[in-house]
């Protein structure tokens, strides 16, 4: 049994089918396309035909914003006498995007204009005190934020004593009482009335730009895109026209940076989609910010120097690989400590004092993608001794709910219900570990089901057709509020299993249904095949997507999660035992012989057992609980096995069937052998079989192991004694029939066991031991 890592939900649609089937006729869409915009809320033609078209403009009057004309009106005083402007922005891809698109403008106007871009490190988010102060006694009299500032009380309040303006623009979450700023542009403004909630820092500086122009700046339309889709911002109303005009703009490559970024990103512009933005440009542009001073990634935004921008692009690049490098360290570590643990916490807590802060919150989102469980990673400060830590979770626990009941024990947090970061002594983060897990624990039901994802369809294969994917791009661009649907498919047979990819990281097979197939694609679910049969009958979801290789295209499905609710039986059968097989977590190692349990039970896993069966213990292991059963060795007795299959509930059998001793190739020997050996013994007296078997065997001309064996026969039938290594004849010996000593029966056992486990046909073996679990 495969079981699913996420929690399945059907998306449910309140409208009638027959809605659904007029809308199709009328738009010639298909029935399942209409179904994915009637759940997204486009419930009429007319609704559905915009939101596909996307021609008409859908940009609101940047006057609509709070305060904005006072804020424009400062700005343009403050161009006209050649003040010191300066644009205080974010160390992220929003951050750098809003910096570049509102010192373009000012420049175009002529202002006397220049930035700073926070570092992550030494400054932290938002306006810094130190840094303002710095900043107005070189000279800033006019300072601008973007993509921040509406959390900066203290450092507004020091600029606005010492004579300086402070113009806020942000779109983060408003705190209760706002800074004492100039002006505060904001699209939730308590005192404004801008009819789309949901801008992006850029998107609230493109608005800046406009009104500064007297009309909307195109040419910032690419900058505008890149931080909305990066920021997560809503993919709707507004925004949705932002970035579908904004990746025109990018296809044009008229920003010099960005081109060469793309470029050597290997970036196709014709093909430029959300996906680019959100998968190639935005984490190369966070990745400078995340290590170090995120102004080389504003520089490059803005540059017209071709020499400049080919070092620029060189090190954002080079930043990009350092950053992964640093990720996939960091989440082996993660990965492999919690491997340790006999069972998951609700909520994993760890830290390390080599682990980098910038990346922490990448990590913690890959593991609770693996794992399935929030998780909270800290970077220990060994000379403050401060941990700082960013928090990833499910929709199962409000992360920021949970901290808040810990704040006794931290120095400082915030966030929001999916996403956190907070510090506190590093002493106390085992306290503070057990503090959130007793939080968590009125919650664990949820949490271990895993995290929720949300299905649009259930479809046929015979429904994936490139027509139909081709439809599917007119939902694009894909985001928050407007997800890139997902389709299950039920109960599919599936074939041609393999693991590509470096380390075999990867998964891919095929979906089957008489002659259709359906490409699949699972990254980094590479160990996923270790569960996975040919002919197996899965069910799965996943994105569909068009896949073009070398002018071939063809639909693919990017999985998202499987299941399998049958019992699976994995062949894992080889004379060299393979590391995999030493690694499977809540299982029953079952093991024929001590010599092999003495070798290898302690490589097995913390949450793993390992057991001899014998007619002694068969009784004690119906009472051992495991998902999974390995066959490490070939069973001696193989009505042991059925008994213990048959009072036991495995999800899944690793059939290794390891034998260093076989005996089958050999077989029994017949009866003319037997009558050699004994007429030998009868013949001759005081046999040396302690140190002269190799010489008897070679003079009888039969194999040692066959003669060990009869010998075995004789002695239990009462033929011969052993004493002290020398074996002689019983003289008149009761009459008794070789094949019924226990040593000739068992093996013939051994035999027909070595015959099913090891030499016989996978289906065949498969088929006993799935007829013993049925038996109850």
């Amino acid at each position: 049994m495969l079981s699913s890592k996420m929690n399945w939900k059907i998306r449910k649609s309140e409208t009638d089918a027959a809605v659904r089937k007029g809308i199709s006729q009328a738009t010639g869409l298909s029935e399942v396309f209409v179904g994915l915009c009637l759940q997204r809320g486009l419930d009429t033609k007319e609704l559905i035909t915009s939101f596909i078209d996307g021609a008409k403009m859908e940009f609101h009057d940047p006057y609509l914003l709070h305060d904005m004309e006072k804020a424009i009106r400062r700005l343009t005083d403050a161009i006209e006498s050649g003040e010191e402007i300066v644009v205080y922005g974010d160390y992220d891809a929003d951050g750098i995007t809003s910096t570049s698109i509102l010192v373009e403008t000012i420049e175009v106007l002529g202002g006397n204009v220049g930035y700073y871009l926070p570092n992550r490190f030494s400054d932290g988010y938002g306006p810094n005190a130190a840094a303002f102060k710095k900043l107005i006694e070189n000279g800033a009299q006019l300072i601008l934020t973007c993509d921040n500032g509406v959390s900066g009380h203290e450092p507004i309040a020091m600029a606005k004593k010492m004579g300086v303006d402070v113009i806020v623009s942000d779109h983060h979450e408003l705190p209760d009482v706002l800074p004492d700023a100039y002006a505060i542009i904001h699209p939730k403004h308590p005192a404004g009335a801008y009819p789309f909630p949901d801008l992006s820092g850029a998107g609230v500086a493109l608005k800046i730009a406009a009104a500064l122009l007297g009309e909307l700046p195109y040419e910032s339309l690419d900058l505008a895109a890149i931080g909305t889709v990066a920021d997560l911002v809503s993919l709707t109303g507004e925004n949705r026209w932002i970035v579908k005009q904004g990746l025109q703009i990018m296809k044009q490559a008229h920003r010099l940076g960005l081109a060469a970024l793309m470029e050597a990103a290997g970036l196709d512009t014709a093909n430029l989609d959300e996906e680019s933005i959100g998968f190639i440009i935005g984490p190369r542009l966070n990745a400078v910010g995340r290590l170090e001073d995120a102004g080389p990634g504003a520089e490059l935004m803005l540059s017209f120097d071709e020499e400049k921008i080919a070092a620029l692009v060189d090190h954002v690049q080079e930043k990009n690989v350092e950053r992964q490098g640093i990720v996939q360290a960091i989440h082996a570590e993660a990965a492999a400590e919690l491997a340790k643990q006999e069972s998951l916490p609700d909520v994993v807590v760890l830290g390390n004092k080599g682990w980098h802060e910038g990346v922490l919150g990448i990590v913690a989102s890959k593991l609770v993608e693996e794992f399935g469980r929030p998780t909270i990673l800290f970077r220990i400060d060994e000379k403050t001794g401060i941990a700082k830590g960013s928090a990833r979770s499910t929709e199962a626990l409000d992360i920021y709910a949970a901290l808040t009941d810990a704040k006794d024990l931290l120095t400082k947090f915030g966030g929001h219900k999916m996403a956190a970061g907070m510090s506190l002594p590093a002493v106390d983060l085992s306290a503070f570990a057990e503090k959130i897990n007793s939080y968590a624990e009125h919650y664990h039901e949820a949490i271990i089901l895993g995290e929720s994802i949300y299905i649009d369809a259930i479809l046929p294969l015979a429904e994936v057709t490139l027509p139909f994917l081709k439809e599917l791009e007119l939902l694009k661009p894909y985001g928050t509020d407007n997800p890139k649907p997902i389709f299950g498919f039920q109960n599919v047979p599936l074939t041609d299993i393999r693991q590509i990819g470096a380390d075999n990281k990867h998964l891919k097979f095929k979906l089957k249904d008489k002659d259709l197939y359906l490409d699949v694609i699972g990254f980094n679910k590479g160990s996923i095949s270790n569960h996975l049969n040919e002919e197996d009958v899965v069910s799965l979801i996943g994105e569909l997507s068009i896949n073009v290789w070398r002018d071939s295209a063809k639909p693919q499905l990017q999985m998202k999660d499987i299941k399998n609710k049958h019992i699976q039986y994995f062949d894992r059968r080889s004379s060299v035992i393979q590391e995999s097989v030493l690694g499977i977590e809540d299982a029953l190692y079952l093991f024929s012989t001590a010599a092999v349990m003495k070798r290898f039970y302690e490589r097995i896993p913390n949450s793993s057992n390992a057991a001899l069966l014998t007619a002694n213990t068969a009784d004690a292991l119906r009472d051992i609980s495991a998902s999974n059963l390995v066959l490490f060795e070939c069973p001696l007795n193989m009505e042991l096995l059925a008994k213990l299959l048959r009072s036991n509930q495995f999800e899944n059998v690793h059939i290794l069937s390891y034998e260093a001793n076989g005996i089958y190739p050999e077989g029994i020997p017949p009866k003319e052998q037997f009558a050699k050996v004994y007429q030998y013994i009868r013949s001759h007296k005081d046999i040396d079989v302690r140190n002269r078997l190799e010489a008897l065997a070679d003079y009888l001309k039969i194999k040692k192991n066959l003669v060990i064996f009869m010998i075995q026969v004789f002695l239990e039938a009462g033929f011969v004694t052993i004493n002290n290594g020398f074996v002689n004849e019983v003289k008149n010996p009761v009459k008794r029939a070789l094949a019924d000593t226990r040593v000739y029966k068992d093996r013939v056992e051994k035999m027909e066991a070595e015959k099913l486990f090891i030499y016989s046909p996978f289906s065949q073996l498969s088929n006993w031991l799935s007829e013993q679990m049925m038996v109850h």
